[in-house]
Protein backbone atom coordinates (compact mmCIF):
# COMPACT_ATOMS: atom_id res chain seq x y z
CA UNK A 1 0.00 0.00 0.00
CA UNK A 2 2.48 2.39 0.80
CA UNK A 3 4.09 1.87 -2.44
CA UNK A 4 1.53 2.89 -4.38
CA UNK A 5 0.61 5.89 -2.54
CA UNK A 6 4.05 6.53 -3.22
CA UNK A 7 3.94 5.59 -6.87
CA UNK A 8 0.70 7.63 -7.12
CA UNK A 9 2.28 11.10 -5.42
CA UNK A 10 5.92 10.79 -7.53
CA UNK A 11 3.61 10.21 -10.62
CA UNK A 12 1.24 13.58 -9.64
CA UNK A 13 4.75 15.66 -8.96
CA UNK A 14 5.93 14.57 -12.28
CA UNK A 15 3.20 16.03 -13.70
CA UNK A 16 3.29 19.53 -12.04
CA UNK A 17 6.67 19.76 -12.86
CA UNK A 18 5.79 19.07 -16.81
CA UNK A 19 3.43 21.70 -16.91
CA UNK A 20 5.12 24.89 -15.02
CA UNK A 21 9.33 23.80 -16.79
CA UNK A 22 9.87 26.52 -18.78
CA UNK A 23 12.98 28.36 -18.85
CA UNK A 24 12.38 31.69 -16.88
CA UNK A 25 13.98 33.81 -19.74
CA UNK A 26 11.24 32.55 -22.21
CA UNK A 27 8.49 34.36 -20.20
CA UNK A 28 10.55 37.75 -21.06
CA UNK A 29 10.03 36.75 -24.52
CA UNK A 30 6.84 35.71 -24.81
CA UNK A 31 4.97 36.79 -21.81
CA UNK A 32 1.78 35.89 -22.49
CA UNK A 33 2.91 32.42 -21.83
CA UNK A 34 2.87 33.16 -18.01
CA UNK A 35 -0.76 32.22 -18.02
CA UNK A 36 -0.29 29.14 -19.42
CA UNK A 37 1.51 27.04 -16.35
CA UNK A 38 -0.97 28.68 -13.52
CA UNK A 39 -3.99 27.89 -15.89
CA UNK A 40 -3.00 24.07 -16.62
CA UNK A 41 -2.24 23.63 -12.61
CA UNK A 42 -5.69 24.72 -11.68
CA UNK A 43 -6.79 22.15 -14.41
CA UNK A 44 -4.86 19.48 -12.39
CA UNK A 45 -6.20 20.42 -9.16
CA UNK A 46 -9.72 20.49 -10.50
CA UNK A 47 -9.48 17.05 -11.75
CA UNK A 48 -8.19 15.86 -8.46
CA UNK A 49 -10.26 17.72 -6.15
CA UNK A 50 -12.77 16.50 -7.91
CA UNK A 51 -12.48 12.78 -8.48
CA UNK A 52 -11.37 12.34 -4.65
CA UNK A 53 -14.55 14.01 -3.89
CA UNK A 54 -17.07 12.10 -6.15
CA UNK A 55 -18.24 14.80 -8.31
CA UNK A 56 -16.22 12.66 -11.20
CA UNK A 57 -16.02 9.65 -11.55
CA UNK A 58 -12.18 7.58 -11.13
CA UNK A 59 -12.30 7.01 -14.63
CA UNK A 60 -13.07 10.78 -15.83
CA UNK A 61 -10.64 11.77 -13.50
CA UNK A 62 -7.84 10.02 -14.85
CA UNK A 63 -9.29 10.64 -18.23
CA UNK A 64 -9.17 14.53 -17.75
CA UNK A 65 -5.58 14.32 -16.29
CA UNK A 66 -4.71 12.65 -18.99
CA UNK A 67 -6.47 15.27 -21.23
CA UNK A 68 -4.47 18.20 -19.69
CA UNK A 69 -1.58 16.29 -20.14
CA UNK A 70 -2.02 15.95 -23.97
CA UNK A 71 -3.26 19.61 -24.31
CA UNK A 72 0.58 20.65 -22.55
CA UNK A 73 2.19 18.65 -25.09
CA UNK A 74 -0.19 20.63 -27.85
CA UNK A 75 0.66 23.89 -26.58
CA UNK A 76 4.29 22.75 -26.42
CA UNK A 77 4.84 21.89 -29.61
CA UNK A 78 2.85 24.78 -31.15
CA UNK A 79 4.97 27.06 -29.30
CA UNK A 80 8.40 25.45 -30.09
CA UNK A 81 9.41 26.27 -33.83
CA UNK A 82 7.94 29.80 -33.48
CA UNK A 83 9.88 30.76 -30.78
CA UNK A 84 13.30 28.50 -31.42
CA UNK A 85 15.36 31.46 -32.26
CA UNK A 86 15.69 34.41 -29.40
CA UNK A 87 15.74 38.37 -30.42
CA UNK A 88 19.25 37.93 -30.81
CA UNK A 89 18.47 35.39 -33.77
CA UNK A 90 20.86 32.48 -32.22
CA UNK A 91 18.67 28.97 -31.22
CA UNK A 92 17.67 28.73 -28.16
CA UNK A 93 18.60 25.90 -27.46
CA UNK A 94 17.69 26.19 -23.53
CA UNK A 95 14.09 26.33 -24.62
CA UNK A 96 14.23 23.67 -26.81
CA UNK A 97 15.92 21.44 -24.10
CA UNK A 98 12.63 22.65 -21.15
CA UNK A 99 10.38 21.96 -23.99
CA UNK A 100 11.46 18.55 -25.37
CA UNK A 101 11.47 17.51 -21.43
CA UNK A 102 8.39 18.89 -20.85
CA UNK A 103 6.74 16.95 -23.54
CA UNK A 104 8.19 14.18 -22.62
CA UNK A 105 7.59 14.04 -18.64
CA UNK A 106 3.78 15.00 -19.83
CA UNK A 107 3.82 11.81 -22.25
CA UNK A 108 5.74 9.69 -19.27
CA UNK A 109 2.87 10.37 -17.58
CA UNK A 110 -0.03 10.04 -19.44
CA UNK A 111 1.24 6.75 -20.58
CA UNK A 112 2.07 5.29 -16.30
CA UNK A 113 -1.99 6.91 -15.83
CA UNK A 114 -2.87 4.67 -18.73
CA UNK A 115 -1.87 1.51 -16.59
CA UNK A 116 -3.05 2.19 -13.62
CA UNK A 117 -6.28 1.37 -12.05
CA UNK A 118 -9.09 3.80 -12.25
CA UNK A 119 -9.01 3.32 -8.09
CA UNK A 120 -5.73 3.30 -7.74
CA UNK A 121 -5.38 7.31 -8.46
CA UNK A 122 -7.43 8.61 -5.32
CA UNK A 123 -6.21 9.55 -2.32
CA UNK A 124 -9.54 9.30 -0.75
CA UNK A 125 -9.92 5.20 -0.50
CA UNK A 126 -14.16 4.34 -1.43
CA UNK A 127 -15.45 1.50 1.34
CA UNK A 128 -16.92 -1.26 -0.33
CA UNK A 129 -20.59 -2.34 1.03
Amino acid sequence: MPNQRTQLIVLLVLQVVAVVLYPPAFFRQAPQVAVLPPALFMLLALALIAMNNGWLTAVAGRSSLIFVQGINIVVRLMMLLPNLKNAAGNWDWLLFIFQIGAMALSWYTMTQMEKQLPNDLLFVRKNKV
